[in-house]
């Protein structure tokens, strides 16, 4: 498994192609052009932080989805996860903002299905991450040991903090300039990465944990499909080939619906 970092470069063709878009509609985030497109949508978690699907949100009210649809739409929600139908579905948050893992290895199963084992893909990863550049935003919590007394217990917090806050990623990442896509937070650094790691992404080992974030953005070097996830959105966007978006809405392990490029999500289906 292995990623290296590349220049912002490699994605502005994204950002050449996306920038005049009606920012609500598909083809801002995935460029036009391509076959077909799909929304892949993120499950919501219920009170005992299981998985409900759209469909089972969407039967409890008689609500059909369409392809514009948003979440909230779907359970009577408004932005802030807060009922505003009398019927609302209340047992569970709003969805999650990147697709579960096991979803995820399966949209990827199928989108390199066919491939050749040395095709390289570009993936991007969300600017935003606290890891990434550590600091003040990392806190910790650490209980005193009782055999030492109050100063070594404060030292040792203070070299545990200052460890947990060093950056995940080196200089060369962190003062390259980030494939920029607008909006302030659309910001991404970009690597290339082997089918291993698309699939099973690691990008740090820190003390919360193993990063394993799903790419933001993704493409083979052909460009012949794209991805996106944007930062707390409700879906993945998918454009490529009519036949490959045809096996993505036929995986069972996935949850999808199609839209055209000019669908505004969240707005009328309109253009569909």
């Amino acid at each position: 498994m292995q990623f290296s970092h590349i220049s912002a470069e490699q994605g502005q063709w994204i950002a050449s192609a996306c920038s005049s878009a009606d920012p609500s509609t598909v083809v801002a985030q995935v460029p036009e052009g391509y076959e077909r497109y799909v929304r892949i949508l993120h499950p919501a978690l219920d009170e005992d932080d299981q998985l409900v699907n759209w469909g089972t949100v969407a039967q409890s009210r008689n609500h059909i989805i369409t392809a514009a649809d948003l979440f909230e739409t779907v359970a009577g929600l408004d932005a802030q996860g807060d009922p505003v139908e009398e019927d609302a579905w209340v047992d569970t948050d709003l969805p999650l903002d990147q697709l579960p893992e096991q979803q995820w290895q399966s949209l990827i199963d199928t989108l390199i299905h066919g491939a050749r084992p040395e095709q390289e893909y570009v993936v991007g990863l969300w600017a935003g991450y606290a890891f990434i550049e550590g600091g003040e935003r990392i806190q910790i919590e650490q209980e005193p040991d009782p055999q030492l007394s109050d100063e070594e217990n404060r030292e040792a917090y203070q070299a545990a903090l200052a460890e947990a806050q060093k950056p995940a990623f080196g200089p060369e990442i962190l003062n390259a300039a980030p494939l920029e896509l607008g909006g302030g937070y659309r910001n991404y650094h970009l690597f290339e990465a082997d089918a291993q790691f698309l699939a099973h992404p690691l990008w740090a080992e820190t003390v919360d944990g193993a990063q394993r974030q799903r790419p933001a953005l993704a493409f083979p070097a052909d460009r012949s499909w794209m991805l996106s996830t944007e930062p707390y959105d409700d879906c993945t966007l998918l454009g490529g080939p009519a036949a490959l978006i045809e096996a993505v809405l036929e995986n069972p392990g996935l949850e999808t619906i199609e839209v055209g490029q000019f669908t505004r999500i969240g707005h009328s289906n309109e253009g569909r």
